[in-house]
């Protein structure tokens, strides 16, 4: 007989369940035709919400050129998560899998965490599938530069005390786990291609159980802290949030520079986009999850730990 733990899991029916598993047609992803042929098609969702792509400087861009201009974009995006999921997340899941936190967690929502590291691997696989398509489909070059958005994580995670680094990963990892659904549904309501939308769907609908999960195990591991251990993460959590939201500026300048934007152009469009409010701004949307959760778990009575979050612009200095 099942344990009330194991019964309350996010992952109860896993096996059944799993979007990666149970709906393999979600993720055989299948582009037919070439650039060429679909140059005319509007591939993606153009308004008022892109500012990037309903910046003044861009109008002038047709169909074909826009559809590539956002191909780019979506081939960053995907690429950046496939990187993610073995290079931050998986991390974090052999850090709980490995009982490295056994002294906060019981073994059965340790286990857990290999259906977590089972489910990246796939996604990370179908990710990489779906970007390579793109790629293809619009002829665009693989770029193997370095993700500036994984070196400053584990540029984070390296600096720690070796005694703290294991809490660092777990808490990367409900970070990530906990912002990347908002960031998937944003890229879904871009897009206007069904592919690509069963894709995104199929890891959405996997990615709100992690967040279940990384979710129930802050709210576990939180309280069992010490206070010193609170104060060092509760400083490091802001500093993690900013580090998954690096702006990737060379990206950026060389996808408008293959358009045909001059240098001046080029600043004009990023000026905005890339300024510290927009960045702040994107940050907080995409964290929202995330702060609830710190919520519900009481980070925010503290009235320092607060503070470092009312000082890195995640929170207004009267919340309550």
């Amino acid at each position: 007989m099942r344990s009330r733990k194991e019964a309350d899991s996010p992952f109860k029916g896993w096996i059944d369940t799993a979007s990666v598993r149970a709906k393999p047609s979600l993720t055989d992803f299948d582009l037919s035709g070439g650039a060429g042929e679909l140059s005319g098609v509007q591939w993606f969702v153009f308004g008022n919400t892109d500012e990037f792509m309903s910046h003044p400087a861009l109008r002038p861009l047709g169909v074909a050129e826009r559809n590539r201009l956002y191909a780019e974009r979506l081939v960053h995006f995907l690429d950046d998560m496939a990187l993610s999921e073995h290079r931050i997340v998986n991390p974090a899941a052999q850090v709980i899998a490995e009982g490295r936190l056994r002294v906060y967690l019981p073994e059965a929502l340790a286990l857990d965490a290999l259906k977590l590291y089972t489910d990246e691997g796939y996604h990370a696989w179908f990710t990489a599938q779906a970007s390579r398509a793109i790629r293809d489909v619009f002829r665009l070059e693989a770029h193997d530069g370095p993700n500036l958005k994984v070196a400053a994580i584990e540029a984070l995670v390296a600096d720690v005390p070796p005694d703290r680094r294991d809490m660092t990963w777990f808490m990367v990892g409900f970070v990530g786990e906990t912002m990347i659904t908002q960031a998937l549904v944003e890229v879904m309501r871009s897009s206007a291609h069904s592919a690509i939308q069963r894709m995104l769907l199929a890891h959405l609908e996997d990615e709100w159980v992690h967040a279940r999960y990384f979710g129930h195990l802050f709210a576990l591991i939180w309280p069992q802290l010490d206070a010193r251990s609170q104060a060092f993460f509760g400083q490091m959590l802001p500093r993690i949030m900013a580090a998954f939201h690096t702006w990737d500026d060379p990206f950026h300048q060389r996808i408008l520079a293959h358009v045909g934007l001059d240098a001046h152009a080029r600043d004009r469009v990023l000026a905005k986009l890339a300024g510290e409010s927009h960045q702040l701004a994107r940050m907080r949307h995409r964290c929202g999850n995330t702060l609830q959760v710190l919520e519900r778990a009481g980070v925010f009575k503290d009235d320092d730990l607060r503070a470092h979050f009312v000082l890195a612009g995640l929170l207004d200095r009267g919340h309550a």
